[in-house]
């Protein structure tokens, strides 16, 4: 190791670096504000905030370790570009030394550190020269780390920064496990908020068709409205149910070398039928760089996505329009490319595509709302990441990014 480090269990600085009465009051405010808070969106961004607050520092990074995988992940930071569900390697990261060791550690000069992970700071376009690493410790265990990079005046961190931000991570460590049994009692109220519309269509087709009086025609309408929403209430339940158990990590990937080609084929020939009925044509453009086996992946669940993406770009096509499947090898993921033809998404959509249940105004009022949030938690346990971009009039990409193995 070629820098200073200072490391130590969560409770070693406590009584070195004394903390002001300002200090002090701050952090029994910020302990009253996580308390409250139940939105982890909310709850990471002012754990963030404080951090960088607390100890004059430029930015700060909040990563977690994902139940389902293992793997390290930032879940969120105040760079100006997205790392979210970025995978940071255990060994041969300092976040990935801290979550294994449960300790803290200054770190003077990051880029001489046999530790950093500097495929961030490519990603970023950006430069850390220090860094204080504290880990978020729980009953189970270490859940993540919290981080603060650059101080604003260039000064060194100080065993002082330290005891603050130990401080911090301890509340925020249990704050953000709340946040997380908050979200699974939030998402069970959404879906019975949801499940009532189709439950209530079906008791007001069944007080119909007890009327003797109803005429013909209207009893076969009334029946076709049940057949409808029968069916709507199987597709609801079974995508929570496929929800509730990625989100939980119950849901246990099948992992195996995958053949994106193979599965990108497959979509297309299960489609063309759907397609064909509006004059949509499917084509595939795949890159000559790709090969089997750069994936390591569940085959069923990738195709999954890649299916839901496809059927939702025929649906919301043009007639005699165009869905072209495209994949190739992008620095160190294969990208799957899934563009259509129609209308586009308007921005202020394109901001809750991934919510739970959310529904696009004038779109099929049929659908659960679920697809694209059960697409992202697939991706995101493949240590993957989704997005989507969209113009008005001219059509909509959503592009895949899958991690080389």
């Amino acid at each position: 190791m070629n820098t200073k480090t200072l490391i130590a269990p969560p409770s070693a600085f406590a009584n070195s670096g004394a903390i002001s009465e300002a200090n002090l009051q701050l952090l029994l405010q910020i302990g009253t504000r996580l308390s409250s808070t139940h939105h982890l969106g909310d709850l990471l961004s002012f754990v963030m905030e404080a951090a960088t607050e607390l100890t004059n520092t430029q930015k700060a990074s909040i990563l977690l370790v994902n139940q389902r995988t293992g793997a390290l992940h930032f879940t969120a930071s105040t760079h100006d570009t997205g790392l979210e569900s970025f995978v940071v390697p255990m060994d041969g990261s300092i976040a990935g030394w801290v979550v294994q060791n449960g300790r803290s550690v200054i770190v003077d000069d990051a880029q001489s550190d046999d530790r950093f992970f500097a495929s961030v700071d490519q990603e970023l376009d950006n430069v850390t020269r220090s860094m204080v690493a504290v880990p978020l410790i729980t009953q189970t265990g270490v859940i993540g780390t919290l981080e603060v990079l650059n101080k604003r005046d260039d000064s060194a961190y100080s065993k002082r920064d330290v005891t603050l931000l130990e401080a911090l991570a301890s509340q925020s460590a249990i704050a953000i496990t709340n946040a997380y049994l908050f979200d699974q009692s939030d998402l069970l109220a959404e879906v019975m908020h949801e499940i009532k519309t189709p439950l209530m269509a079906l008791t007001s087709a069944s007080e119909l068709l007890s009327r003797p009086e109803l005429p013909q025609e209207q009893q076969t309408a009334v029946i076709g409205m049940i057949q409808r929403e029968t069916k709507r209430l199987a597709r609801m339940t079974k995508d929570f149910l496929s929800l509730a158990r990625l989100e939980s990590g119950r849901e246990q990937l099948q992992t195996e070398p995958l053949c994106i080609r193979e599965i990108v084929s497959d979509v297309s020939h299960i489609t063309t039928s759907q397609a064909a009925k509006r004059g949509i044509v499917i084509v595939i453009e795949a890159g000559d760089d790709l090969k089997d086996g750069q994936v390591i992946g569940d085959a069923d669940k990738i195709k999954q996505v890649i299916l839901n993406l496809v059927s939702n770009a025929i649906k919301y096509n043009r007639e005699n329009g165009r869905v072209t499947i495209s994949t190739s090898q992008d620095g160190s993921w294969i990208r799957v490319c899934i563009t259509d033809t129609g209308l586009g998404i308007a921005p202020e959509d394109i901001d809750h595509l991934f919510e739970r249940f959310y529904r696009i105004p004038g779109s099929d009022a049929e659908g659960t709302g679920l697809g694209l949030s059960i697409a992202q938690q697939i991706i995101e346990a493949h240590n993957g990441r989704i997005q989507v971009n969209s113009v008005i009039n001219e059509g909509t990409t959503f592009t895949l990014y899958l991690p080389i193995v």
